[in-house]
């Protein structure tokens, strides 16, 4: 058993640097609308003051392209492309070099949307205002107040003040939220100005190292 919980992590963890997808269709809506109807966001300590953060300012500008450093998968090595042509909804297709993904997001006053993400092949299409307007979200992707031990979907934030080594520069102040299982744990790092710098999932075999995959931005063109 313990030779196969590898293979089934490298499984999950493609599913995290993939976007967690089925080819053509979105991720399973009625799982994420529960937990996103449930995810009002739990009592927490330690805060900061937030009201001068807009959601917006964690996503690159509109036309930005980064690149992303992997280790540990051959998946985790990512470039995206960040297509803000609407307000209030920003369109993002990740390569991981297996396939294109593309996530919508609706930017709310104190909550970004999941919209959609699904595989697209390799066309990197927008949709129309119309066509978001029209969708419903299937999860959370980041919600206020940014305390730690606020939970929405299955994450939670564990740290508000980190400070992230990443191959295109050093940040300060990053929000680190976890995704925690049996035997793996799943961390996004975010930075204002930038939105997700890091991406690190770890899987935990009783008498082994962790092992542990990680996305670091390392290229960024605005």
């Amino acid at each position: 058993m313990r030779q196969r919980k590898p293979l089934i992590f490298i499984l999950l963890a493609t599913l995290l640097f993939s976007g967690c997808v089925k080819n053509g269709t979105s991720s399973d809506k009625s799982t994420a609308l529960n937990n996103s109807s449930s995810a009002n966001g739990n009592k927490a300590t330690s805060g900061k003051n937030t009201t001068q953060t807009a959601m917006a300012d964690f996503f690159l500008p509109d036309g930005s392209k980064a690149h992303f450093e992997g280790e540990g998968n051959e998946f985790a090595e990512l470039d995206i492309e960040v297509a803000r042509l609407i307000e209030n909804y920003v369109v993002i297709h990740e390569n991981n070099g297996g396939s294109i993904v593309r996530y919508v997001y609706k930017i709310e006053e104190d909550t970004i949307q999941v919209l959609d993400n699904i595989t697209v092949g390799t066309k990197k299409d927008v949709p129309s205002k119309e066509e978001m307007d029209a969708m419903k979200p299937i999860g959370i992707y980041l919600k206020m107040p940014f305390e730690k031990g606020v939970s929405f979907d299955k994450w939670t934030i564990i740290d508000i003040d980190a400070t992230v080594e990443t191959p295109y520069k050093k940040f300060e102040h990053a929000i680190v939220i976890e995704m925690k299982d049996k035997d793996f744990v799943n961390r996004k790092y975010l930075v204002e100005g930038y939105g997700e710098v890091k991406r690190e999932s770890v899987m935990q075999v009783e008498g082994e190292e962790d092992f542990v995959v990680t996305s670091k931005l390392k290229l960024v063109d605005k």
